[in-house]
């Protein structure tokens, strides 16, 4: 039984009233090709997101309407059988009710067509340009997912039939670059040339994660530089995916990459120096700049967080007043929210942004946003000095206390190297 036709069963089975719609968000009445399943009663839309490996992603979506308790055995199941299509599961609330006219002119509006075409040919279509795709092996139709995959060249084409040569095979850039050329864009724009450039990196990261794996390069001496580069790969193909859609592309910044002349010796931090056999120049000047800007980013970090422990060492007025029943702190939202291996770390940064739009304090407000949007990269010294602060705030909004005692309770668990520096 497919993904699909599982999640069908257990929506129907705790008696909801459906409506199905395809990837093109077009109605269906076939549970077997329904990528959105809308719950038009119970406010609840479940979405089912296909990935370029063939993996999954199962996404529920409630609104205000959406009662939990009545649903937590059903929400269970769904997690059960997406964990057994080895798919990831996640649920989000939104503070309005779900209507098809969220989600359904968009998804027809962005859409990107099903990829067809010839043995040796794919095309994928979208209102004002399409995706060539020219395989280096013929297409098996029977195989799913193959019209992504044994790419030799990607061609972007507009509306006119300009054809542009995508210099990447990477199919994932293309539907963005396509994205922009169907909204008016060239590949020579501004945003084109910060697509090129993301793609670039893209490919770039992945050799050297390739080259690291194959030669059995990392140990303890480096592994930081190789997660720097991880993380730093999956930021950018986030974002990348994220052009593909409307929202995700007119929200798009274009920022410029600053060279620097004093990088660090990335290659130095490896035991056996392969890169030097390898044409890896590029490789490396990229890898160098995401570690150094890693090390810079880490920086900012801690003196945001040892100047929110001066603030409250040195008892400024935070002028914060928090109302502990007020439904949008994170304490009194429906648990469910939270849950989940990341669970944990998504209420403290909804705690510290909660805390954030609380105080009247400028300084606060700053040094609070910023910590909640990094607080996943905070090393376990620092993470836990944020966590004391955290339940300080909230425990002691528009309360005095006495200074020593302030201090003290902030830091008791945090390691020596921490104290040394805020002490």
């Amino acid at each position: 039984m497919t993904l699909a036709e599982e999640l069908f069963n257990i929506l129907k089975g705790a008696n909801l009233k459906l409506r199905l719609f395809d990837t093109n968000g077009q109605k269906t009445l076939d549970e077997d090709s329904a990528a959105r399943l809308y719950a038009y009663e119970d406010d609840m839309l479940l979405t089912i997101r296909m990935n370029e490996d063939d993996s999954a992603e199962v996404v529920v979506q409630v609104g205000t309407d959406f009662v939990y308790n009545a649903h937590k055995k059903m929400l269970e199941q769904i997690k059960q059988v997406a964990h057994n299509h080895m798919s990831e599961y996640n649920i989000r609330k939104f503070s309005k009710t779900i209507a098809p006219k969220d989600f359904a002119q968009d998804v027809v509006a962005e859409a990107y067509s099903k990829a067809h075409g010839s043995i040796k040919t794919s095309y994928i279509n979208l209102p004002e340009a399409r995706i060539v795709i020219k395989h280096s092996k013929g297409v098996n139709e029977e195989i799913r997912g193959a019209r992504s995959r044994n790419i030799k060249s990607l061609f972007i084409e507009n509306a006119a039939g300009e054809r542009f040569a995508f210099p990447h095979r990477y199919l994932q850039g293309a539907k963005a670059m396509a994205k922009h050329v169907s909204m008016g864009g060239t590949p020579y724009d501004a945003i084109g040339e910060s697509i090129l450039d993301t793609c670039k990196q893209i490919v770039e990261c992945n050799q050297f994660l390739r080259h690291v794996r194959t030669n059995k390069l990392v140990n303890e001496g480096n592994e930081n530089v190789v997660e720097a580069v991880r993380s730093k790969l999956q930021e950018m193909k986030n974002n990348i995916r994220s052009l593909q859609t409307s929202r995700g592309y007119n929200e798009f910044e274009v920022s410029a990459i600053v060279e620097d002349d004093n990088q660090v010796d990335v290659s130095g931090k490896f035991l056996y120096n392969t890169f030097e056999t390898a044409n890896m120049d590029a490789v490396l000047s990229t890898v160098a700049r995401i570690v150094k800007e890693r090390d810079s980013m880490a920086d900012m970090n801690k003196e945001k967080v040892i100047a929110l422990y001066n603030m409250i060492k040195d008892k400024a007025d935070f002028n914060m007043n928090i109302d502990i029943n007020d439904p949008e702190h994170p304490n009194n939202e429906d648990p469910t929210k939270y849950s989940g291996s990341s669970g944990v770390m998504a209420k403290l940064s909804s705690l510290l942004s909660f805390l954030a739009k609380s105080t009247k304090n400028d300084e606060a407000f700053n040094l609070l946003a910023h910590i909640s949007g990094v607080v996943h990269d905070l090393p376990k010294d620092q993470l836990s000095a944020v966590i004391k602060m955290v339940n300080y705030l909230v425990n002691n909004a528009g309360k005095t206390a006495k200074k020593e005692d302030v201090g003290e309770n902030i830091v008791e668990t945090a390691t020596m190297t921490l104290r040394r520096k805020i002490s």
